[in-house]
């Protein structure tokens, strides 16, 4: 009895081992094959977590726009590969994209991921409705890396140009005098730039291509007779970009005070006079229409002139002084401050921007330098008027002719003969207004009659910087 309890004992334990050995086996499987299944998830999935950007480079990307041009973009990824590239221009305040390429739905046949591409970008602004102007380049790439909450790692370019010009004053010495003239010559380091020189609120443009050194520019400019001595002055160069370079000289704006004169209107002079002129209302007295036409009428006409005088060949067509009326007797002064007077009291005033200069009636008018003729025709109190261009922003004018036998376009040289005096405008007797302009503004013209004052001032620094004045 006691043998057969012990079998029955052994037969009730080994089922019991086996059966805990086999849930030991199962336990530790079921540890293993998660971890198993773990690993291979992150051996596959591992490339997909990586942290790295995708590379951008841009080549031949031009930050001004105006012609036609092209550049390449070049978008790569050593990681996952890339899902989405966004080309987008900025220019006038407005996106225009220029290509917009979605990479990882590459269909059922797709070799793999991309992991580069090269973008050939062409721009046509006015096919594509781009400003002219300044723009930025924007670039943006995404990989297919799950990171980020799977919208992968994300790269980002901008392209523009924030280097300012280069600018430097070669001249020395600039001693001006109100009213009157000067030249600067400076360099200007980057093509393509609008550059000249700034006098308070006036600009006057530079001129390049005049030197055999291509970086050399020169700039006429004038001190308005209105301005101060302590009037701010400087050479500024802007590029097609916008960036923007200022560059200083030494300067010297030198004090005048201009002469005062009294003109008395008489009526024979108005009823001679004032029916050649429009003024507003017929119900105007002669008197009321001369201060409108000494007012109103001045102020357009001599906007017109100036108007006239914005655009000038880069050239410089004149040589030696410039010539004045011959035999003749000077009549009135630049900046000359008039009080008209009629009937005893002060009616208007003005400021004369010529001199004044009387010969005989109808005497032969000529050009005072080279130059083409930019304008022959009428010009409300100016009368019969002639506009020569001599060059980077220099013009002189020649008014109140009786006959002009001249035309637009045609070149003359000093003491051609433009046309005849006379009493045209609102002159009162025979005589030429005689002025002188830089780029609109009125300037002294006695000055430029004077060669010693243009060797000192104008010449001597053009030849220093290479070019050669005959006398």
């Amino acid at each position: 009895m006691r043998g057969r309890k012990r079998r029955v004992r052994w037969l009730l334990i080994i089922p019991v081992g086996a059966v805990l050995r086999g849930r030991k086996r199962r336990v530790r499987w079921l540890l293993i094959i998660p971890v198993v299944i773990l690993c291979a998830v992150i051996a596959v999935f591992a490339p997909r977590l990586e942290g790295e950007s995708p590379k951008i480079a841009v080549e031949g990307f031009r930050p001004y726009l105006g012609a036609d041009c092209g550049f390449t973009v070049t978008v790569s990824d050593k990681g996952s590969g890339l899902r989405h590239v966004k080309i987008v221009l900025q220019a006038g305040g407005r996106d225009f994209v220029l290509s917009d390429d979605v990479l990882d739905k590459q269909g059922p046949k797709a070799a793999g991921p991309v992991m580069s591409k090269k973008y050939k970008v062409r721009v046509e602004p006015r096919r594509m409705g781009i400003p002219d102007g300044p723009a930025v380049l924007s670039i943006s790439a995404e990989d297919l890396s799950l990171r980020n909450w799977m919208h992968g790692n994300l790269a980002k370019v901008e392209k523009n140009d924030t280097r300012k010009p280069d600018v430097s004053v070669l001249s020395r010495h600039h001693y001006v005098t109100r009213g009157g003239s000067g030249l600067v010559v400076y360099r200007v380091m980057e093509k393509g730039t609008t550059h000249g020189v700034q006098v308070g609120d006036n600009f006057f443009p530079g001129y390049d291509g005049l030197f055999d050194d291509e970086t050399v520019c020169l700039a006429f400019f004038a001190v308005d007779y209105r301005q101060d001595t302590d009037t701010p002055m400087f050479v500024v160069a802007t590029d097609r970009a916008g960036n923007r370079s200022k560059a200083g000289f030494y300067y010297r704006i030198r004090p005048k005070k201009f002469a005062e004169d009294t003109i008395r209107i008489s009526d024979g002079f108005l009823n001679m006079k004032m029916p050649e002129f429009d003024a507003p209302g017929d119900s105007k007295t002669p008197i009321e229409k001369f201060v409108w036409i000494n007012s109103v009428q001045r102020g357009k006409d001599t906007k017109k002139i100036a108007n006239l005088c914005r655009v000038s060949d880069s050239a410089i067509y004149w040589k030696g002084p410039f010539l004045r009326f011959p035999n003749s007797a000077r009549r009135a002064g630049f900046g000359d401050k008039r009080q008209y007077i009629y009937n005893g009291r002060t009616v208007s005033h003005a400021v004369h921007m010529g001199v004044d200069l009387a010969s005989v009636a109808h005497s032969p008018v000529p050009a005072a330098n080279n130059g083409k003729i930019v304008f022959c025709g009428r010009i409300g109190i100016f009368g019969k008027t002639v506009v020569i261009d001599h060059g980077c922003g220099l013009f002189s004018m020649y008014s109140h002719l009786s006959s002009i036998t001249v035309h637009p376009g045609r070149m003359v040289a000093r003491g051609d003969y433009i046309g005849t005096s006379g009493m045209t405008g609102l002159a009162g007797g025979d005589h030429l207004h005689f002025g002188m302009m830089i780029h609109g503004v009125f300037v002294d013209p006695v000055e430029w009659w004077d060669g010693t004052w243009i060797e000192n001032n104008i010449t001597s620094k053009i030849e220093a910087a290479g070019v050669k004045f005959e006398s």
